[in-house]
């Protein structure tokens, strides 16, 4: 069943002159939005909206996100085209959203998924407890590093989480992200996280704005957690660009910059 929700965002004769677009990708338990904008006018002009079916498996969300994903393009897509518009005016591609913080994916070595998990993940809240009873300081030391405190759906909860529950899962688990890194890395991007999605996940220290592993370690010492999790970027540096096969499922023009984070200001 189609589960997007298109809406053409009304406006004035658009003038046929060159314009520079903006295609947003946010990224919510619930849904995928897709939002086209003018950024010389500040306006959206387009935008689409893909519902999330629910997961019956560990990794059966990435590809329900990724539906969620090409179903809410092409629906901002067909509004671009009741403008007048064409997808050669999309400059660039930004992932902003993870909402709410935190959530999990996980890769093997090969790069395939062997975790899928959102942030409405209610059974990690057992373990966002115990780390919060276990860590170093307590939560007040924690809270004064990250500015957040794990609960249930925190990236290091589902960490413990799956650690505790599935071991062959955890003996094949070589790096993390999050659900919105997921989508850049299917995009053909590299799965780095803005520093707005990753403060949400309660692991970044907030003054040096890199990771904070010590809580890690009481989830898994033996691992090398530095090398385990995603870069962080800055809005402005370009993590790759959208892959022939990815735009070839989005109907969008292959070549195109991806950027952690929102480039433009409303």
């Amino acid at each position: 069943m189609n589960t997007s929700l298109r809406r053409s965002i009304p406006s004035p004769p658009w003038q046929a002159c060159k314009m520079t677009l903006v295609l947003t990708i946010d990224w919510s338990d619930a849904s995928t939005a897709v939002t086209i904008v003018d950024t010389a006018a500040r306006t959206t002009v387009a935008e689409g909206q893909s519902r999330h079916t629910p997961s019956s498996s560990l990794t059966d969300s990435a590809e329900i996100w990724w539906t969620a994903l090409v179903d809410a393009t092409h629906t901002a897509l067909d509004g671009l085209a009741v403008l007048n518009l064409t997808t050669e005016d999309i400059r660039l591609i930004e992932l902003s959203g993870n909402d709410p913080a935190g959530g999990l994916v996980g890769f093997d070595s090969a790069g395939a998924v062997v975790a899928a998990i959102s942030s409405s993940h209610s059974d990690s809240n057992t373990d966002a407890k115990w780390l919060l009873a276990h860590v170093n300081g307590g939560a007040d030391e924690w809270y004064a590093t990250t500015g957040v405190l794990p609960v249930a759906g925190s990236t290091i909860a589902l960490l413990s989480w799956l650690h505790r529950t599935s071991p062959e899962t955890w003996s094949s688990l070589h790096t993390v992200t999050l659900p919105i890194g997921l989508l850049a890395n299917l995009l053909g991007g590299d799965p780095s996280l803005s520093i707005s999605a990753a403060t949400g996940t309660a692991l970044l220290d907030r003054q040096s704005q890199t990771w904070c592993t010590p809580p890690l370690d009481l989830v898994d010492p033996e691992r090398d957690w530095s090398a385990a999790l995603p870069k962080i970027t800055t809005a402005s540096t370009p993590i790759g660009v959208l892959s022939a096969d990815a735009a070839h499922a989005l109907r969008l023009p292959a070549g195109r910059p991806l950027h952690a984070g929102t480039t433009t200001s409303s």
